[in-house]
């Protein structure tokens, strides 16, 4: 019988925790659809486990399908297979039994029960923290009982309640968010009406309406909106840091459904892939069944509202395809990579090298005095002198640090003069004032990313300045000129600066938008008069600076975008002759691709066009051949002008439809569909007729000349990484002082041989003026071939301009220099989307709040708002930190360490084994209430002034060359720490002070010393450093005089105890105290010099 029961129990089991099966019974098997890339796919849906599809919705003839999935542990807890795959949604929806995550907000880290356990969970990962508990609970042993047990357990409690008040208000301002976001309401469209239903109860395969200025409140595929052509817009700078409105479609199969009851009577169904975390894509598909054929629509991510952006006006209509942790804000902020300072790294060393030495104490005192008669009493006394001497470990050194980098991130960010500045990481904010390498970017960082059109060039002429005024007449007669001959060069010429024109303009991704409207009442007016974060004169709004230049230009030269919608585009003639095309298709920009692409048809003459515009690079291979299109970029690269080239061709009628028909079918392709699309689009994009190449003019940022001058006299390489050309690189780097006459420029052109290149490295590697010229092409080569000759010559030289840099290629860059020295900080400054990576990849990041959005200042460790700032936040407040985190740590070295040494010297002298020298009242006081803010002060230290530090940059140079925290400070705190140790504990000793004497005479002498380092620690006079000292020796006073229990009051009122007390802090503190005054007289650093 028990064999028998334990079998069956372990059936049981076994059938709970694997995954439950429902079957279901006829359903018509149904072709399997395939969306997305890769691997993903829709399942087929037919008579198989229903773990192996995830429809959320009820069927065709109205039954429900029960789904579970998973292990019983997986289902008590919540994790689902569900999300890893696609799903397929069957308007109308069920509501009940929903597989997918559960749309509730919840950022909050603990609840009431998890609270406390969490908490200490994540302390006790520190093996300091684990070691302090260790000591501890140790006191629970009587044979190791040293002193009075809340000696050690107060300190610990203390630290962990004010970590749980710390993150106990963090997670309560993280519960009252996540509580607003949860209770908003919406209305969600039922077979019997609307229903207002709170956001956390969202379903997959909810059809919602939502209204202007309502967050969207999960992953939604749009499926209607209030205008007629199926737009809206969405303002997205809660999502991805974007101030600019984002326009977003609606599927025309159920734009044009007028009343949305119908919704459920149309046979609908949304596919979607697997959710994943990239937000710039999205593979999914519409189908609508109808009585003869089924309609089946695309989806890509202008369909595709994401959670926690705003609708900017109107009202829309959308079916929930990912909730909760599906959702691309979930996912694309659930992983993030922490980055450790290299102060951090200095610290760990510190505590490594302060156990060893309290163990050598221990070992030490315990061969002096200690006689054991059996081992284990030699085990016990040694434990127990551990114990004495476990004040070596800085405790509370990790909160103080923690407190101190709060501290130094509002002090950034109420900086007035540097008021752009934001921390975002606090924990490499000491690495600021170590820096060796910054890598930036050119546009946006270096530059204002502000265009102007400077030069329109054509095969036979270059037009700029008081030249676009002739251009301006060849406009006109272009669009009158219809009398004249047609083998004319002016007639020729006319047309194709007319049609560079019309390129221009019609080839682009800028809408017009009306801001003279004076009512915004209308929903629909307000769609109109959105006015988004890029705004010219001209009322043009666009994600690329560089397209807004160029219409704007057009419209000066009177080629006017009047209107651009999803269908269509108008434009204006300088005869004010309104003109409509038909959008066809639209190919954007790609950093891939590296252009753009539009065809259109032109309502009057029903002429089919393929504009074209993009780099040099790809559209020479695109083009007819010619003779002029190489050298031309090259002229207009030289002079620092950002080049584009602009083509077009005519596509006859049945060109078009065989393309349109070869392009829906590679959309639709499974795997590769990316090199399937491409593989089409380069059936068209060939033999166009070269038209014009656009030189646009993007001008240096303010002060960013007297920026890279600083930096260099600082001592700091200056990296710059463009995906621009090299003449254009070149052009930038001269005009921003980056590279001068007294520089050896050297070019590694990448027709190069390995041994030539390792030639010209080692030439490079001597020349500590030499500037390296590199494309990133060739970058590639000498990481894989010459990686640590490469690493070499990088160190040594001033800088390096890196041209045609792939995002991928200037992370690369950022970890060779890392990897190289790892002793040395690398900075990474950029301003847009791909300058993440290499931001990520360095050691500390700083991100410009730019016209291409926030990518880069919401991935940074700081964000400023020019380049500008760079100066301030490293000279200044990089320079405060780690001075002041480096006198912190010292500090509390040093406070820790003369207790111990102190109670070394009193075990020996005074014979008493393992008995400490201060009772645990008195040590609990002496890190807490006597010394704990005088030390933390500290953090209000500086050596100079901040107007002395930006006008003189070698004061950095000199500041980073020295490790304020190494194992030689270790070593000189030890050194200090024992000498007045020993003058206080000897000159006591020779005091002949009686045994009730000793522990006052020697704690007060040591309060006094201490209080007193803390003026030895400062550099300038700080008036609130001098207020908490001296309210820390009043309290401390104020003790000593009326405090029975702790100290022999009868004894401090003599006046023996005065000048022995006064002797002992003589003999510990002047010899230190009068050299440094002497130094400062006669040797002042170059900082104390700047203070005279």
């Amino acid at each position: 019988l028990p064999i028998l029961r334990a079998v069956v129990n372990f059936n049981v089991s076994l059938f709970l925790l694997m995954p439950k099966v429902y079957y279901k019974t006829n359903i018509p098997e149904i072709e399997p659809l395939m969306v997305g890339s890769g691997n993903e796919s829709i399942p087929n849906i037919s008579v198989e486990p229903a773990v192996k599809f995830h429809p959320a919705t009820t069927w065709n003839e109205g039954q429900d399908v029960q789904i579970a999935s998973g292990s019983l542990w997986k289902r008590i807890f919540g994790h689902s297979s569900a999300s890893a795959m696609g799903r397929k949604i069957c308007l109308p929806c069920n509501r009940k039994g929903s597989i997918f995550p559960s749309n509730i907000v919840q950022n909050q880290k603990y609840n009431i029960l998890t609270f406390i356990p969490l908490i200490l969970c994540e302390q006790f990962k520190s093996y300091l923290n684990m070691f302090f508990l260790a000591l501890a609970v140790s006191q629970f042993i009587p044979a190791i009982q040293v002193g009075y047990m809340y000696a050690y357990w107060g300190p610990l409690c203390f630290m962990f309640i004010i970590t749980m008040c710390r993150e106990g208000y963090d997670d309560l301002k993280r519960f009252i968010r996540d509580r607003e976001l949860n209770e908003l309401k919406y209305q969600v469209l039922l077979p019997g009406g609307r229903e207002e239903v709170k956001s956390s109860q969202l379903v997959v395969g909810d059809i919602i309406n939502v209204y202007k200025n309502q967050r969207i409140p999960a992953d939604i595929v749009l499926i209607r909106t209030l205008e007629k052509t199926g737009t809206c817009f969405v303002r997205t700078d809660q999502f991805d840091g974007e101030t600019d409105w984002k326009l977003r479609i609606a599927c025309p199969l159920t734009q044009k459904i007028e009343n949305e009851m119908d919704f459920f009577r149309n046979d609908i169904t949304v596919y979607a892939a697997a959710p994943t975390k990239d937000i710039y894509t999205f593979h999914g598909l519409v189908e609508k069944k109808n009585k003869n054929e089924n309609e089946q629509f695309v989806l890509n991510v202008d369909n595709v509202l994401w959670t926690d952006t705003v609708l900017a006006a109107g009202s829309i209509t959308g079916v929930v395809v990912y909730t909760g942790k599906d959702t691309r804000t979930y996912l694309k902020t659930s992983s993030s990579s922490s980055k450790s300072g290299l102060l951090e790294h200095d610290v760990n060393i510190i505590t490594i090298l302060s156990f060893l030495f309290m163990f050598f104490m221990a070992a030490a005192e315990l061969l002096l005095i200690f006689k054991a008669e059996f081992l284990s009493d030699t085990v016990v006394g040694f434990i127990r002198f551990l114990l004495l001497f476990s004040y070596v470990i800085p405790f509370s050194l990790r909160i103080n640090l923690d407190l101190a980098k709060i501290f130094y991130a509002y002090s950034v960010s109420e900086d007035k003069p540097s008021s752009g500045i934001l921390v975002r990481n606090s924990t490499v904010t000491e690495d600021l004032g170590r820096v060796s390498y910054v890598l930036c970017d050119k546009t946006g960082t270096l530059t204002q990313n502000c265009m102007r059109l400077k030069k329109l060039s054509f095969s036979t002429v270059c037009y700029q300045g008081n030249a676009f005024s002739e251009l301006s007449e060849i406009i006109k007669s272009a669009y009158s000129a219809s009398s004249l001959p047609e083998d004319d060069e002016h007639r020729k010429h006319a047309k194709t600066v007319r049609d560079a024109l019309e390129a221009i303009v019609i080839c682009n991704n800028v809408t017009p938008v009306d801001t003279n409207t004076e009512s915004d009442d209308s929903d629909d007016m307000a769609l109109r008069t959105a006015i988004p974060m890029i705004v010219e004169e001209d009322c043009y709004q666009a994600s690329s600076p560089d397209e807004i230049a160029l219409v704007s230009w057009a419209r000066k030269m009177n080629v006017i975008l009047n209107h651009r919608d999803v269908n269509q585009i108008q434009i204006v003639d300088p005869f004010t002759n309104e003109r409509d095309y038909k959008i066809l298709q639209i190919f954007p920009f790609t950093s891939e691709r590296k252009r753009m692409s539009i065809i259109v048809q032109d309502k009057l003459t029903k002429e089919i066009c393929l504009y074209s515009k993009g780099a040099d690079v790809v559209m020479q291979r695109m083009v007819e051949q010619n003779d002029w299109l190489e050298e031309e970029s090259a002229n207009l690269s030289r002079e620092g002008l950002r080049t584009l080239v602009v083509a077009k061709r005519v596509l006859s009628l049945q060109l078009y439809n065989e393309f349109a028909e070869e392009y829906k079918k590679a959309q639709l392709v499974l795997t590769n569909r990316n090199n399937a699309i491409e593989a089409v689009l380069a059936t068209i994009e060939r033999d166009m007729k070269l038209l014009c190449i656009t030189g646009v003019e993007d001008l240096l940022q303010t002060d960013v000349t007297v920026t890279l001058e600083l930096l260099i006299n600082a001592g700091i390489k200056i990296w710059m990484l463009t995906g621009d050309k090299l003449e254009t690189a070149m052009c930038v780097a001269k005009l921003s002082g980056l590279v001068n006459r007294k520089h050896t420029v050297l070019h590694l052109p990448t027709t190069l041989k390995n041994e030539d290149t390792l030639l010209q490295l080692e030439n490079l590697k001597n020349c500590p003026n030499g500037v390296l010229v590199i494309s990133g092409e060739m970058v590639k080569i000498c990481l894989e071939n010459c990686f640590k000759k490469f690493c070499e010559c990088c160190q040594n030289i001033s800088s390096v301009v890196c041209y045609r840099c792939s995002p991928a290629q200037k992370a690369e860059m950022v970890r060779m220099l890392k990897e190289a020295d790892k002793k040395k900080v690398v900075a990474a400054v950029g301003d847009g989307g791909n300058d993440i990576a290499m931001i990520m990849a360095s050691d500390t990041g700083v991100g410009i709040v730019g016209k291409e959005g926030c990518h880069a200042s919401m991935a940074a460790d700081f964000s400023i708002k020019s380049f500008s700032e760079l100066s301030p936040l490293l000279f200044i407040h990089g320079r405060y930190s780690y001075l002041r985190s480096s006198k912190l740590i010292q500090s509390i070295m040093h406070r820790g360490l003369i207790v111990a040494v102190m109670q070394f010297l009193y075990s020996y002298l005074y014979d008493t084994d393992s008995e400490p020298m201060f009772s645990g009242v008195l040590m609990l006081l002496y890190t807490t209430l006597y010394t704990m803010v005088p030390v933390f002060s500290l953090v209000l230290n500086r050596d100079t002034k901040e107007s002395s530090l930006l006008l003189y940059p070698e004061l950095y140079k000199e500041f980073k060359s020295v490790r304020l925290v190494s194992w030689k400070s270790f070593v000189k705190w030890v050194a200090t720490s024992g000498f007045q140790a020993i003058a206080i504990v000897f000159i006591m000793h020779r005091l002949e002070c009686e045994s009730s004497e000793v522990e006052t005479v020697a704690f007060s002498a040591l309060i006094f010393n201490e209080l007193l380092m803390v003026f030895f620690f400062i550099d300038m006079w700080n008036w609130l450093i001098f207020l908490f000292t001296v309210l820390s020796l009043i309290t401390f006073l104020l003790t000593l005089f009326f405090v029975d229990e702790l100290f022999n009051t009868t004894f401090v009122y003599k006046f023996s105890f005065w000048w022995k007390v006064a002797a002992m802090i003589a003999g510990s503190f002047c010899p230190f105290y009068l050299p440094k005054i002497f130094m400062r007289k006669f040797y002042p650093p170059k900082s104390a010099k700047l203070q005279l």
